[in-house]
């Protein structure tokens, strides 16, 4: 288990992540509201990521995450922030 708590303020366009179980690299590439046009509605935030690596194909190289879902597997040492490994 990771020892940093990472948030929000850690992602941002250009974040490169490894999952740690395939290896593969995913790039964060854009950020966008999926609640923009309805108003009083708070923000849920979704990345757009595209991947590569051993266990990527044409079918999952760009998919989006919520960003709550990525702190999660950040957090929880299934993914990891690359040029983060010396925390």
């Amino acid at each position: 288990m990771p020892s940093k708590k990472y948030h929000s303020n850690d992602l941002s366009v250009g974040t490169l992540i490894r999952d740690l179980q395939t290896g593969d690299l995913g790039l964060l590439t854009e950020r966008v509201d999926l609640f923009e046009k309805i108003e009083e509605h708070e923000p849920i935030w979704v990345w757009h990521m595209t991947w590569v690596g051993p266990a990527t194909d044409s079918l999952n190289r760009n998919i989006p995450f919520i960003e709550e879902g990525i702190i999660g597997l950040l957090n929880g040492g299934v993914w990891e922030l690359k040029g983060d490994e010396t925390d």
